[in-house]
């Protein structure tokens, strides 16, 4: 028997709708009654490697290696109309496979259609009454071809069967369709059906899409887990769910679907939220409003989930945040940016537009902080995304999220504690602005971010916060306070994947002067003259990127924020720039 066969009988023997294998716990089947292990070992990685080898070809390894998941179809022979779903996904050493049976149903042959009782005549006299007619035998009822296979057991009492049979879907294969046994059709199941729910053919048909009710859990191998799990095999960031459509998973800023899931239904949807919902957050969305909650799923790490309801119905949106820090040396930070986390006082600006990666460059700076100083260092952020634990310092994270003010109101309480390094992710009023001033210019050292395309941008944003009669003043405070900005966009490399161009200035002496006068505009000069001091022109990294065939052209030219000046370099070295034509 091949292993693909004893597992299609373990479901067979159990009479489940699918069988469930994942590392670190016991196989098992789900079926009416509940769910039954098959073992009481769990599976370690090597026995599901094992597994995997056995039950896939190379060419499904290869494209499970390639976008963590397969399918493939299997029509068993011992069990003749059912149909069987191998799904296997993986990411690292999680690996998960699941059988999943549809069942095929036997079509009965319609009976004749009963006929109707005579009607007795009026009473006679016994003398005028006619001989009485030979007996006939009671007319058999018509039999009824079972129903499709409802999705969960209604709650009225039983009711009589219809009087006529059910039409087959449109679409679905029936008898007589090839590859089909005789006498068999194919009933799909639907995706609202939870498996291991059987009913009685007594029972009228109920809709298929009726909501499901909020305690009923989903069956684990139709879970929002296994979803969740997937997109992070995948590399994803970012999960959707929205109601009448596949889940979709955003990877290297890039939306696409899940092709191997099919799609999902307004109930489907709505019990995929429920599942991972708390309390509170569990009423905010039954009641129709949003919610937003952090779930803890593991082997994938902590996941923010927001729900909402559109047109469609139901959605959600889940971001998987990465548990694993990356350090200053895998993200390639240069020796002269690693540098400004050695300043015991100041302020150091990391820039760059959404989605551009300043979280992860902040961290980076934490990290090599943690690994290389016995500091007290407190970072307070919009969304705790990277966790880092006590190395040689001390770390205290917190998360500060609402109103401009909750933030001001944590650094204001965070100064208090006197710590070494102030990390405030997101200045973005004049009040922080202030407040991240002061405490560089009284000896602690402030990394702060700011949401500008380029340093000298994120340098003039700075200023502009402020009332116009103190901008002055800002100005010259910065010119002062500051020893470094680092402005980060990200590129799509040429061969899948993002890459990281980085600007960088310091505050040199010709830097500080043109800040102290308010001349933004000439930093740009500055930057292109300081390059034996260690600074960095956008464009000089972006043009590399171009030349290394590391990036198109035509990407670099679209995150270029001086794309006249981008364009005009890239032609002095004779690179064709013909698809800006076609673009205007």
């Amino acid at each position: 028997m091949s292993p693909i066969d004893s597992l299609v009988a373990a479901v067979l023997k159990s009479n489940g709708d699918g069988l469930v294998m994942h590392v670190g716990e016991r196989p098992y089947v789900l079926s009416p009654t509940g769910t039954a292990n098959l073992s009481e070992r769990p599976l370690t990685v090597e026995a599901m490697k094992g597994v995997l080898s056995d039950l896939l070809s190379a060419d499904d390894q290869h494209t499970l290696a390639e976008v963590g998941a397969v399918e493939r179809e299997i029509i068993p022979e011992e069990a003749p109309g059912d149909r069987f779903l191998l799904v296997a996904a993986r990411g690292g050493d999680d690996i998960w496979i699941e059988l999943r049976r549809q069942r095929g149903v036997v079509a009965v042959p319609e009976a004749p259609a009963v006929q109707p009782l005579p009607v007795p005549p009026p009473a006679l006299p016994p003398s005028l009454a006619p001989a009485p007619p030979p007996a006939q035998p009671p007319p058999q009822p018509a039999l009824q071809e079972p129903s499709p296979r409802p999705r969960m057991a209604p709650t009225h009492p039983p009711s009589p069967p219809p009087a006529a049979p059910h039409e087959a879907r449109p679409g679905t294969p029936v008898a007589g369709a090839p590859g089909t046994p005789a006498g068999v059709r194919w009933t799909a199941l639907p995706r609202e059906t939870p498996p291991g729910v059987v009913l009685p053919l007594a029972r009228s048909q109920i809709r298929t899409d009726a909501p499901r009710a909020s305690g009923t859990p989903t069956p684990r191998y139709l879970g929002i887990g296994r979803l969740l799990r997937t997109a992070a095999a995948r590399g994803a960031s970012s999960m959707y769910l929205m109601a009448n459509a596949r889940p979709s998973i955003r990877i290297d800023d890039e939306i696409m679907p899940l092709e191997t899931e099919p799609p999902l239904g307004k109930a489907e949807v709505e019990a995929l939220i429920l599942e991972l919902a708390p309390g509170a957050s569990r009423e905010a969305f039954a009641g129709g409003t949003s919610a937003e909650w952090v779930y803890e799923l593991p082997e994938v790490g902590r996941v923010r989930c927001v729900s909402f309801r559109d047109q469609r119905g139901p959605g959600a949106v889940f971001r998987l945040i990465p548990t694993r820090l990356i350090s200053a040396d895998q993200l390639g930070l240069s020796r002269d940016i690693q540098a400004l986390c050695g300043e015991r006082e100041g302020l150091i600006l990391v820039a760059g537009p959404r989605l551009s990666g300043k979280s992860t460059l902040i961290s980076a700076f934490v990290d090599l902080i943690n690994r290389t100083r016995s500091d007290y260092v407190i970072s307070l952020e919009t969304e705790i995304k990277f966790v880092h634990e006590n190395r040689r310092a001390l770390v205290s994270q917190r998360e500060v999220r609402g109103e401009p003010d909750i933030m001001l109101g944590g650094a204001r309480a965070a100064l208090r504690e006197n710590p070494d390094v102030l990390v405030v992710d997101d200045l973005r009023t004049a009040e922080i602005v202030a407040v991240v001033l002061d405490a560089a210019e009284s000896g602690h050292l402030v990394i702060g971010s700011v949401t500008a395309h380029t340093t000298s941008a994120a340098i003039g944003r700075l200023i502009e916060t402020a009332p116009y009669d103190r901008q002055t003043q800002v100005a010259l405070s910065l010119s002062e306070a500051l020893r470094g900005a680092v402005a980060q966009v990200l590129l799509r490399k040429s061969g899948g994947g993002r890459v990281a161009a980085r600007e960088i200035l310091f505050n040199m002496p010709s830097v500080a002067a043109l800040v102290a006068e308010g001349k933004i505009g000439q930093l740009p000069l500055a930057i292109d003259s300081g390059r034996k001091h260690g600074m960095v022109p956008m464009n000089d990294v972006l043009l590399a990127f171009v030349q290394s065939g590391a990036v198109e052209a035509r990407e670099a030219y679209r995150k270029a924020y001086d794309r006249v000046a981008f364009l005009e370099l890239m032609r002095r070295e004779g690179i064709d720039t013909s698809f800006v034509e076609r673009l205007a």
